[in-house]
């Protein structure tokens, strides 16, 4: 109850602050954008764009529309602390950052690699992990590497919106790139309608110890910074970003970690944690 209050409180400070503004257009136009937050308090919960597909990051069991894993599991924190509650809201890639623009959802909390070109768009949270792109094939694949990967015509298979399409082009100019719906990589595989999944790697986590009929080649891609996603000048990412620094500091992101993870948190620039 104590830390509820306290973060409550500091928060209402900062956004007084924010209110105590210049005059001028221009914070005139930056005050509309910071809403969310309000928009919260008022409604009593919190609306969030997820990607329900990665296994033990943020996926739905059998028989649930409910999110579990690692994302939820910090999103519900966030909410306890502003005792709101949480409704999800279910999006392609290529649709997150208009959604969260246009207030569809208070923001989107996913595996989103923080690029600067989306900075542009929206703004970033505090990174809360870090990784680094992977390649899941068939077990009797005939690849071994991302050198294989250069021949002519590989299929590649990568969800709408993905950041993949232009590293793909860029670093398999010969690649032949299948979209596929959300979750569908490892149907896909089995079944020959791609060669190879390009995707971080807390995505194939799960589905390795899950399914023997998957191999990971043994190269990796650059690392990566993931943030939540937040309307561009919506200073609610502020609130957001004192929440996870508390939860850092004491202790409980470490908790959640090793809960979904498997392992400790360490942090480090490797693909396993930040």
């Amino acid at each position: 109850m104590k830390k509820a209050v306290s973060l409550i409180l500091a928060l209402a400070m900062m956004f007084s602050l924010a209110a105590c503004g210049g005059g001028d257009d221009k914070g005139d136009e930056a005050a509309e954008t910071q809403n969310a937050y309000a928009r919260i308090l008022e409604n009593g919960y919190m609306t969030v764009g997820i990607d329900p597909t990665i296994e033990n990051i943020i996926f739905t069991e059998a028989g649930s529309d409910e999110p579990t894993g690692f994302i939820p599991d910090i999103v519900r924190g966030f909410a306890e602390e502003l005792g709101v509650d949480v409704k999800w809201e279910i999006l392609e890639w290529s649709a997150m950052l208009t959604a969260v623009n246009t207030g569809k959802v208070d923001f989107i909390a996913a595996n989103m690699n923080m690029r600067l070109d989306r900075e542009a768009e929206i703004d970033f949270s505090d990174p809360w992990l870090v990784d680094s792109a992977m390649a899941c094939v068939a077990k009797d694949s005939s690849y071994q590497s991302f050198e294989d990967l250069k021949a002519p015509g590989t299929k590649f298979g990568i969800a709408s919106g993905s950041v993949y399409e232009s590293i793909i082009a860029e670093q398999f100019p010969e690649a032949e790139i299948v979209t596929l719906p959300l979750g569908t990589w490892q149907e896909s595989l089995a079944s020959g309608v791609i060669d190879v999944s390009l995707d971080d790697s807390i995505v194939f986590a799960g589905p390795m110890t899950e399914n023997e009929n998957l191999r990971l080649l043994p190269d990796r891609g650059d690392s990566y910074l993931y943030g939540f996603a937040f309307a561009s000048g919506d200073k609610s990412v502020e609130v957001f970003n004192l929440y996870l620094t508390k939860l850092k500091a004491f202790g409980t992101y470490a908790e959640l970690y090793k809960n979904w993870m498997g392992f400790d948190w360490e942090p480090n620039n490797f693909g396993t944690a930040y």
